[in-house]
């Protein structure tokens, strides 16, 4: 361990977001480590070099770096933010005193999530770490999206192919097909990136502000100007949550969708505990570093169409995954009941969870944006999920509660 750098005992079990800090003062990187274990982050490393950045982050694999632009040592800030995009895709938020163009021109091409100028306050730097961190939960989201979309298109594809033998005129007219949806859905995502980027600037810019403002100036304004900024604050927070809801439309949702409309059930005994667990080893496969005890019964059997309820049941369960993330001991199940002589299915979590009083979340499906709920239904899997338990003559229905998980229920005709 070089000068400068020093490192604290993490508990491997931690669910706390893993910030490296890097920092060549050691006062400051000492007072930053204090305020950041406060605010409930877990700093594994404080560092003090460009080489050591590197270096720290390759074994540490944190969830974002804090970085100062002057660092000791030939490799500066910059230089290391860029490898770390390059090689890990590990988000940065710069702290640095400086704002001349040709830095701001320099850090812009490492495509930072946030650039803080000293001196910052503290909320502001909490800010833009919420939302760094956010975002990057989400961009992880939309690549599973993006994985879940191309397994599925290409085994649409070897189908067809085998259906038509040896036909190759026929098989390479769905491997066209499946280029072309990638390449609207990668179109659609740079699209909705960088509106979501252009928008969320200026509102990290009024939540910060308003909330300087109400630290540093509550006695001067008053309780109705408390309340005006708080109210200030909660609509930047309601639209972020639309942004993020924009990010996560994405052109597979609207094709399965589509799909979905126009298909009739065509029904035969369909294995569920089969494809719950083949829905569960692919959410393994895309999210590692996750723990998430999945409880699958086996043996739950039904009538219908196997495509769609494998549509129905995978949005379901990749909700569920969705939903425990951050939750310590992660837990999501599948599995069958029998109420008065009918056959319920079920998936639940423990996870975030949602607010009854805002009645079903699958009644608000297509206009949960314009509501307070704390569940936010993310692009449209359950108003598919709802079109498919319609055409199998069924019924579906969710019970949950805030910080308590989420049931949803579904019974097919």
């Amino acid at each position: 361990m070089s000068p400068g750098q020093a490192e604290a005992t993490i508990d491997s079990r931690s669910t706390s977001p893993r910030i490296l800090i890097a920092e060549d003062e050691a006062i400051v990187a000492s007072d930053l480590a204090a305020a950041l274990t406060e605010f409930g982050y877990a700093v594994p490393a404080t560092v003090a070099t460009g080489e050591d950045t590197i270096e720290r982050a390759r074994a540490l694999r944190p969830d974002l770096v804090l970085m100062d632009i002057r660092l000791q040592g030939a490799v500066d800030g910059i230089q290391a933010a860029s490898s770390l995009r390059e090689e890990h895709d590990i988000p940065v938020i710069y702290l640095t005193a400086h704002s001349d163009d040709d830095t701001l021109r320099r850090a812009m091409q490492t495509e930072p999530v946030g650039y803080l100028v000293k001196p910052f306050s503290m909320p502001q730097l909490r800010c833009a770490i919420e939302i760094a961190l956010h975002r990057r939960a989400i961009g992880a989201r939309l690549r599973e999206r993006q994985q879940w979309l191309a397994s599925t298109l290409r085994s649409v594809g070897d189908a067809v192919a085998r259906s038509q033998g040896p036909a190759v005129e026929s098989e390479h007219r769905v491997a066209e097909r499946i280029a072309d949806l990638e390449a609207a859905n990668r179109e659609l995502e740079n699209f909705t990136c960088g509106i979501a980027k252009d928008l969320r600037a200026p509102l990290q810019g009024i939540d910060g502000l308003s909330q300087s403002l109400i630290e540093d100036h509550a006695a001067n304004l008053g309780p109705e100007g408390l309340h005006t900024l708080r109210q200030v604050r909660e609509t930047a927070g309601r639209m972020r949550r639309v942004i993020d809801d924009l990010l996560l439309l994405s052109i597979d949702d609207l094709l399965l969708l589509s799909a979905v409309r126009k298909t009739e059930p065509r029904k035969h005994a369909v294995d569920l505990s089969r494809i719950a667990k083949d829905a569960i080893a692919r959410l393994r496969e895309s999210t590692p570093q996750r723990s998430v005890k999945a409880i699958i019964e086996n043996d739950v059997r039904v009538d219908g169409d196997a495509a769609l309820l494998r549509i129905a049941l995978e949005n379901l369960l990749r909700n569920a995954w969705a939903s425990t993330e951050g939750v310590e001991h992660a837990r999501v199940e599948f599995g069958a009941i029998d109420r008065d002589g009918e056959r319920i299915c079920l998936v639940r979590d423990n996870g975030a969870g949602f607010d009854m009083k805002h009645g079903n979340p699958l009644s608000v499906a297509c206009r949960h944006l314009d509501s307070g709920n704390p569940f936010e239904v993310k692009g449209l899997g359950l108003a598919i999920v709802q079109r498919v338990i319609s055409k199998h003559g069924g019924r579906i229905w969710a019970e949950g509660a805030i910080g308590r998980g989420a049931t949803f229920y579904f019974t097919l005709d």
